[in-house]
């Protein structure tokens, strides 16, 4: 009996179901953590990695998942070089690089535009006094990884990964 369990626990639909439900818990985590501390927890970032590598192995091709990995270093390589300017955090870097596994070439455009309004909401809350800011210098520094959870889980939510 347990064996037919597991096969219908692991069933396609439910399958993904699972993993997308246990990303969104994850990402509401990072998002949180991040708002309250201006940091995101290296264990996190692991998670996320792990949560993707048991998604694509099942439903994505190996070209799909090379697409993503090379997709997911570009990103990389552009952030390190706006974290070398101080313009945003370490763990932004790790995060947003890790989410572009997720979301791939192919919901790329989409994640982008929900991240932009998602960012915008957020620097109207900041300039109405409804989300923390934190001083860096001359500047004060937004938790980007709020608005960078909120567009992958809209982007889960709407069916694209």
């Amino acid at each position: 009996m347990g064996r037919i369990e597991a096969a219908l626990f692991l069933h396609g639909a439910q399958y993904k179901f699972y993993v997308d439900a246990a990303t969104v818990a994850a990402l509401c985590y990072i998002g949180f953590t991040d708002l309250q501390s201006f940091k995101i927890r290296n264990d996190s970032i692991l998670l996320l990695l792990v949560l993707y590598i048991v998604f694509a192995l099942f439903p994505r091709s190996p070209f799909e998942i090379v697409l993503n990995v090379t997709l997911g270093l570009v990103v990389f390589m552009i952030l390190l070089w706006f974290y070398g300017r101080g313009a945003i955090g370490g763990g932004d870097v790790k995060l947003v690089s890790v989410v572009c596994l997720w979301i791939g070439i192919h919901c790329a455009l989409l994640f982008s535009v929900l991240l932009l309004g998602f960012v915008g909401l957020h620097v109207v809350a900041t300039k109405w006094g409804l989300a923390p800011t934190q001083a860096r210098g001359s500047r004060q520094a937004l938790p980007y990884a709020p608005a960078v959870a909120a567009a992958l889980i809209t982007t889960i939510l709407l069916g694209c990964i």
